[in-house]
């Protein structure tokens, strides 16, 4: 079951990898601003190609050393659960390592062609854009802690009921591995944990509600509706991800105060349940996402061009701008939205809870 589960999820992952290229902007090519005049450039083309197959191939071929490993030698569980993390997290460093083969080419094509050099740089804003604006609002966001509230309150008074062992972490199989004396602050640490997490997801959804809205200079109503659809299709994974995330660790503290809903390893169905949600939902945000992507037939005929937001990327991974009130930007390379290292609220929104929820993993030892 654990070799099934981890296969499906690696083949999601390795898909995800191999189609990035093919889903960020078409003016954002391993993390370089591409002018609109250039996004046609034969060597784009063949530098995307090359790295989604090198990727694809080199994925196919670490699982496929995974599943004959698996039947030639049946390890043990311990053993199995390491192997799978070589073989992601070796997957993983393949495409990275491209990314950045890729980026620094990309870099030295873009200086040594002078892309940009005789364009003026302008940047798009359209004032009627926040109206239009359909992230989910703040109440969606709050009901999950309305729960984790509850559940911390119905824990202290379920107190006398617990075992005196608490579980505190579970195995893939679904079965408790790892227990903790009974106290009163560990009994609701899973709780506490919830809550952190939630109030993150909460803070990145706002956050992104208050963000910039970019559009493309010399696309700006195909922009516009790529913007809006792609923050309101993010609020819908945030709150997803928050709802499966609640009911996922909410049934995990009831099963210590009512240890019968742990036996006979029913929580593993819930846990399968879980990751096909959230690696499911997932793919459907990309698809949407790729849906909306701005396509180029040619080159376009302009001389101005979106503002060069390149210094400001380092490696086309880490953003800093002081300049920009945004707390978080879609990433370059990848999926999703990366923070603005240089805007102090991100800390807040992010790093507090990481604190947090470090200090709560420390104390309830």
């Amino acid at each position: 079951m654990l070799l099934a589960v981890f296969t499906i999820s690696y083949i999601m992952t390795l898909a995800l990898q191999v189609f990035v290229p093919y889903i960020v902007r078409e003016t954002i090519v391993f993390g370089v601003t591409v002018p609109e005049q250039h996004v046609k450039h034969p060597t784009l083309s063949i530098v995307k190609k090359r790295y989604a197959q090198v990727v694809g191939i080199t994925g196919v071929v670490f699982l496929g050393i995974l599943l004959v490993i698996n039947w030639m030698f049946a390890p043990s569980e311990i053993a199995q659960g390491t192997l799978l993390l070589v073989i992601l997290f070796g997957m993983l460093a393949v495409s990275m390592v491209l990314y950045w083969l890729n980026h620094q080419k990309i870099t030295k094509l873009k200086k040594d062609e002078r892309w940009g050099m005789n364009l003026k740089q302008v940047r798009a804003v359209d004032l009627t854009a926040r109206s239009r604006d359909e992230m989910l609002p703040w109440s969606f966001y709050v009901v999950p802690i309305g729960v984790t509230m509850f559940l911390i309150i119905f824990t202290w008074l379920h107190y006398d009921q617990i075992p005196n062992d608490i579980a505190v972490h579970w195995g893939p199989t679904g079965e408790a591995d790892t227990w903790k004396v009974k106290t009163y602050f560990s009994a609701i640490s899973l709780p506490l944990i919830m809550l952190m997490m939630q109030c993150m997801m909460w803070g990145i959804a706002d956050s992104v509600k208050r963000s910039a809205i970019k559009l493309a200079v010399n696309r700006q109503e195909e922009s516009l509706e790529d913007q809006l659809k792609t923050r309101k299709y993010m609020s819908w994974y945030m709150m997803l991800l928050s709802y499966a995330l609640t009911v996922l660790l909410t049934v995990l503290q009831l099963s210590n105060i009512y240890p019968s809903i742990a036996e006979g390893g029913k929580l593993l169905p819930m846990f399968i349940a879980f990751l096909v949600l959230v690696l499911g939902s997932l793919l459907l945000y990309v698809w949407k996402k790729r849906q909306l992507r701005l396509s180029y037939t040619d080159n376009v005929v302009s001389e101005v061009m979106d503002v060069d937001e390149d210094r400001y990327w380092k490696g086309g991974l880490v953003y800093m701008n002081s300049q920009d009130p945004s707390v978080f930007v879609e990433k370059r390379f990848g999926v999703g939205w990366t923070m603005n290292l240089a805007n102090p609220r991100g800390y807040i929104v992010i790093v507090l809870p990481l604190v947090i929820l470090l200090l709560i993993s420390i104390f309830s030892l």
